[in-house]
C-alpha cells in the first residue's frame, strides 16, 4: 500500500498527471481506494492545493468507476464535498460495498447532526447531472434498508433536524416511496431494538421521521413498534 500511495506523490511531485491516470488505471480496488483516501488527506493539508487535487481526484473517477473498496470512505460531508465533482462520473452513487451499502448508505448512518447532508444532496439533484444519486436513495443493503432507511433505524442522532435540512430530507423522501414488505420490516426490527430499554412517543424525532417515511400515522408506527 505504501508503495502505491509513493508511485502518487512521485507522480503529483513531478506533475505527470498522464502517467498519474494510467498508474491508477491498473491499480486493483483496494489500491484505488488507498489513492482517493491519500489524495483527500493531502488535500485537507494544504488548502492552496485542495482544488488541484479535488481536480485529479475527479479525472480518477471519471477513467475508471469508484472502487467498491473506497465506498465506506466517503462517510461525511466534507469527504462527500471533495469527491463530488468525481461522483457524478460512471454512476458512483449507486456502487455498492460488499454489504450491498452504497456511499449515502454510509454517509447516512454516521453523520453527525451538526454536519448533515440532506441539504448538500438536494442541491446535486436539483442542479446537478447526478441520476445516480436517486437510484443510490432506493438502493437496499443486505439488511434491507435504503439509505433514509439507515438514518433512521442506525444513526445515533435524536435531535429534530434542522429546518433546512429536515426539508431537504423530506424531499428525498419523495425519491424513495417505494417501500417493500421486506424493507418495512427491517425498518420496525430495527427501530424495535433501538427502542428496547424505553417506549417511543409520539414526540420522538425517529419515530416522527420514520412515520413521514413510511407515510403512516405516529400512533400506528408506535403500535406496530410495541407489537411483539
Amino acid at each position: 500500500m505504501q508503495s502505491a500511495i509513493d508511485q502518487l506523490n512521485s507522480r503529483l511531485q513531478h506533475h505527470q498527471l498522464k502517467e498519474l491516470l494510467s498508474d491508477y488505471q491498473r491499480l486493483s480496488g483496494v489500491l484505488q481506494a488507498v489513492q482517493l483516501q491519500h489524495l483527500y488527506q493531502l488535500a485537507c493539508s494544504s488548502e492552496v492545493k485542495y482544488l488541484f487535487l479535488q481536480n485529479v481526484a475527479a479525472h480518477l473517477l471519471e477513467a475508471s468507476p469508484l472502487p467498491r473498496e473506497a465506498v465506506s470512505f466517503i462517510d461525511d460531508i466534507d469527504k462527500l464535498s471533495f469527491f463530488t465533482p468525481g461522483l457524478k462520473f460512471q454512476n458512483a452513487f449507486s456502487i455498492t460495498d460488499q454489504q450491498g451499502n452504497t456511499l449515502l448508505h454510509h454517509l447516512f448512518s454516521q453523520c453527525r447532526a451538526d454536519a448533515l447532508p440532506f441539504n448538500y444532496l438536494r442541491s446535486l439533484m436539483l442542479f446537478e447531472s447526478n441520476e445516480s444519486l436517486a437510484d443510490a436513495l432506493t438502493t437496499l443493503n443486505h439488511d434491507q434498508l435504503t439509505p433514509i432507511g439507515c438514518f433512521i433505524a442506525c444513526n445515533k442522532n435524536t435531535q429534530m433536524l434542522a429546518k433546512h435540512e429536515f426539508s431537504a430530507l423530506l424531499a428525498m423522501m419523495e425519491v424513495d416511496q417505494r417501500h417493500s414488505p421486506s424493507a418495512v420490516n427491517a425498518l420496525i426490527s430495527q427501530l424495535k431494538a433501538f427502542y428496547a430499554s424505553h417506549l417511543p412517543t409520539n414526540a420522538d424525532c425517529k419515530v416522527l421521521l420514520c412515520a413521514a417515511y413510511l407515510q403512516v400515522s405516529t400512533s400506528q408506527l408506535i403500535t406496530a413498534l410495541k407489537q411483539s
